[in-house]
């Protein structure tokens, strides 16, 4: 029940957010509350401070559905499947490689997740202290901040719903003009599956 209501709690916190501030900038401030996550965990080496970090981790997770709205207003009615489904197998893919690469990078730094036991006959060793506590999210931090600096490039909405909005038009009139002034109007299916303009059924 709690998990329902926080899911409903983030759609309506996520609308408004949109709403208010934009799709481009909801993206921008995912991304930035990620980062600062991502680099709390890297450095944090207090109990109380992977707490905090939690936190803001929650507030990190509207980036996801930002992105996928962005890509929903970007892309054509007819490109929404390909859009969402190119996304979440991307998401899934780094879901699955994620955890391998986070093990992989606390094995090259040396970074012992389970407290040593002691060995009978031998004396206790002393865990080796990082410098670094959270390496693998220092490297995460890097990544999302690639990814916010490519962010930064994303054109504003109107602009490209403009610019997708003239090339609809301009290409129509040059169809109207080169067909004639008797030609019959072609219907929206027609131009959409081109491939059945040329079948014989």
């Amino acid at each position: 029940m709690v998990g329902i209501l926080s899911i409903i709690a983030q759609t309506l916190f996520l609308s408004v957010l949109m709403r208010t501030i934009g799709n481009k900038n909801t993206v921008l401030l995912g991304l930035g509350f990620q980062l600062f996550q991502l680099a709390w965990y890297g450095f944090g080496s207090e109990p109380w401070m992977m707490w905090a970090a939690g936190t803001v981790a929650a507030m990190s997770s509207i980036t996801f559905p930002a992105v996928s709205a962005l890509v929903s207003h970007c892309a054509s009615s007819d490109q929404q499947g390909v859009a969402q489904g190119m996304i979440t197998g991307i998401r899934g893919l780094c879901n699955g490689l994620g955890p391998a690469l986070y093990g992989f990078i606390f094995f090259l730094f040396n970074v012992e997740l389970n407290d040593m036991q002691p060995v009978a006959g031998r004396p206790p060793q002393r865990a080796e202290k990082s410098m670094i506590p959270g390496p693998p999210f220092l490297f995460g931090a890097c990544a999302v901040l690639f990814a916010l600096l490519v962010a930064v490039f994303i054109p504003d909405q109107h602009r490209s719903a403009d610019v997708k909005t003239c090339k609809t038009g301009a290409s129509s009139s040059a169809h109207a003009q080169s067909a004639g002034p008797l030609a019959t109007p072609t219907s929206d299916a027609e131009d959409i599956e081109p491939l059945l303009q040329d079948s014989s059924l």
